[in-house]
């Protein structure tokens, strides 16, 4: 897993491969390079599975894409926040979780967007446009191991190099395939915000325009009533080239308009589900080697969990600490090595291999590992493993040390999260967006919803770490508003 920790191997399951690999069977940083463009305010990089970055790659359009739909999270920062520009690293063009996107060339700040009832009303409006799907609306900051896709709102077109005018802008994923990406919505240079939040998010995820103007995916903010219709429209290429790049999708839910209609209501129910709401919490069912197990020196074993879930997105997250050394896994790719299942998997039926010790110095060893789904249900277990010196070097790779113990032990304690979302489905801000009166109205001048000064101070830290201990119950980040809590599984057609 890393070249300093030889003894720690990497378990050899496939579950660092994210689900643009699992899909082509090429992983992201081996694609052809493929310079990053943009169709008027849309920008398709070389992951964004766009037809013409396909064509460049050698690689045919998935036109029969079936995964089964399942829960997503959606922060939306309007605090303040600071982006770098391309993630660089294994291949990623953005992670919302890393602050980086290549929305952005270089660091860039955009301030917080209003006042703390400003924030609320905004907040509230898109939380509406969303309810029908399942996804998660929070104002407080996932744990940086929770895959999530980040609104930011705030500063103006100006912040991010755009023209005047420009309302917002968005990286589009063909299909909601990753679930970590950013969006930009500019209230300094456009009102309607949340009109325009609402677009660049849906962007994210494999939407494009239409010529609907009463569909959220029209792309001048007009004001009045807009929602994603659910219908088949023709794609509008008012401010881009003239080609529709996701085509190959949109025809899985349009079969009558070859590429060209798309119907905004029914992708996002392919991507996310219908709303339904779930208290359950996921269980750690099982740690292995359990804690209390001794091995030694000359013995090899590898670091596991099962859990049960009732839905099909989790994140996860392994933590050793022994031998002189930090290691990590988890989801996300912000760890020693990823975990990436992909979507519409079962969590229940996977073995959440964490590392194979080959011969480990002898000492004390603790595991610990975490499993959260998309509305905050989370549970953490941790094994304690000694290692005592052996009588020779080589390992046995079937393990071979007493492994008693408790496989259920872990730390005690009352959990401490927190659930601010309201249940009747209304969406509701976080305390940090307290309700109020706010400029979440649209305006009519007929500027362009995607297309976006001063700097101000990023956002800094937020939630992030996930190192916590708290039992079986709701995570801290979950002082939110919950739309859409899914159990049901939709297949597409």
């Amino acid at each position: 897993m890393r070249d300093d920790v030889p003894w720690a191997l990497h378990p050899g399951d496939d579950l660092d491969k994210t689900p643009f690999e699992r899909l082509y069977g090429v992983a992201e940083e081996d694609l052809r390079e493929v310079d990053a463009f943009w169709d008027g305010n849309l920008l398709y990089t070389k992951d964004s599975g766009a037809r013409e970055v396909l064509e460049q790659q050698g690689l045919p359009p998935q036109h029969a894409i079936a995964y089964e739909a399942s829960p997503g999270v959606l922060y939306v920062a309007m605090n303040g926040v600071t982006l770098t520009g391309p993630c660089g690293a294994g291949g990623e063009t953005a992670n919302a979780a890393k602050k980086c996107s290549a929305l952005v060339d270089a660091e860039t700040s955009f301030p917080a967007a209003g006042n703390a009832g400003q924030q609320a009303a905004l907040f509230n409006q898109l939380a509406d446009y969303y309810e029908p799907f399942d996804i998660v609306l929070t104002t407080s900051e996932p744990p940086e191991w929770m895959p999530y896709t980040m609104a930011v709102i705030g500063g103006s077109a100006g912040n991010a190099g755009q023209p005047g005018g420009v309302c917002g802008v968005a990286n589009v994923q063909c299909d909601g395939l990753r679930r970590n990406h950013v969006s930009l919505t500019f209230p300094g240079s456009c009102g309607g915000s949340a009109e325009t939040a609402a677009q660049e998010t849906a962007h994210n995820w494999g939407l494009e325009h239409t010529d609907n103007t009463t569909d959220l995916l029209y792309p001048y903010n007009t004001g009045g009533f807009k929602t994603f219709v659910d219908d088949c429209m023709d794609i509008s290429h008012a401010t881009g080239d003239g080609v529709t790049q996701c085509d190959y999708i949109h025809e899985e839910y349009c079969p009558g308009g070859g590429g060209e209609q798309q119907n905004t209501y029914q992708e996002l129910l392919g991507v996310f589900g219908p709303r339904t709401p779930d208290d359950q919490a996921p269980s750690i069912v099982e740690i292995t080697p359990p804690d209390g197990s001794t091995f030694t020196t000359d013995d090899a074993f590898t670091v596991s969990a099962r859990i049960e879930e009732n839905s099909n997105f989790v994140a996860v997250r392994w933590e050793l600490q022994g031998g002189d050394t930090t290691l990590t896994r988890c989801s996300n790719n912000v760890c020693d090595q990823d975990f990436n299942a992909g979507v519409g998997f079962d969590p229940s039926e996977v073995d959440w291999d964490f590392t194979t010790l080959t011969s480990p110095p002898p000492g004390e060893y603790t595991f610990t590992f975490e499993v959260l789904d998309a509305y905050g249900g989370y549970d953490t277990q941790t094994s304690t493993v000694t290692v005592t010196q052996g009588r020779g070097s080589g390992g046995d790779p079937t393990g071979g040390g007493d492994e008693t113990g408790d496989p259920t032990a872990g730390p005690g304690g009352t959990g401490s999260g927190t659930d601010d979302g309201q249940g009747s489905g209304s969406a509701s801000a976080s305390d940090s967006a307290p309700g109020g009166e706010g400029s979440g109205g649209s305006d009519d001048d007929g500027t362009d919803t995607d297309t976006a000064g001063a700097s101000g101070e990023g956002e800094g830290g937020g939630g992030g770490s996930g190192c916590s201990n708290r039992p079986q119950g709701t995570h801290g980040f979950l002082a939110l508003a919950l739309l859409g809590l899914t159990l049901r599984r939709r297949r597409r057609g």
